[in-house]
């Protein structure tokens, strides 16, 4: 402003430009629309319901962020799962100790103690419930090969 250098200073932003369903889209023209609000908020409600309902249920390595979360929470669910289905008797066929169950896991890959072993004991199984990742087939595979009469069908999610 007195005749002396001016520096330009940046700023670094972060824009989301993804549509949150906060108004409604009244026309589509090529890449952008045009919008107005919604009369009532629970229009507003209503379709950002919808639109939830089309997004994964599941991401690839965890259900949440890996800044968030110490290890694999999927590699952990596997993990009660199969301790789950190999303390009953009736599903594999034969009963087995908690050490043979700690044998069988160390093969998998997974590592796990002794006192999560007997914690999972009067738990059943939910069937149907891990995501099919790369890391969990992994485990569900190699579980096959010491149990083939065992389907890891059961284990994965539809």
């Amino acid at each position: 402003m007195k005749g002396g250098h001016s520096t330009l200073t940046l700023n670094e932003r972060i824009f989301n430009l993804k549509f949150d369903n906060r108004r409604e889209i009244t026309e589509c023209k090529g890449t952008y629309n045009i919008t107005k609000p919604f009369i009532h908020s629970l229009n507003s409600s209503q379709n950002r319901l919808i639109a939830s309902l089309g997004t994964g249920r599941y991401r690839k390595y965890s259900p949440i962020s890996k800044t968030h979360c110490k290890g694999d929470a999927y590699l952990s669910l596997t993990r009660r799962m199969i301790v789950r289905v190999l303390r009953d008797p009736l599903l594999i066929q034969m009963e087995l100790k908690r050490m043979d169950i700690s044998k069988i896991l160390k093969e998998i890959g997974l590592k796990c103690s002794l006192n999560f072993i007997s914690k999972q004991k009067g738990k059943l199984p939910i069937y149907n419930s891990i995501p099919s990742t790369e890391k969990t087939l992994v485990c569900l595979n190699k579980l096959k090969v010491i149990f083939p009469f065992l389907k890891p069908d059961i284990f994965l999610r539809k």
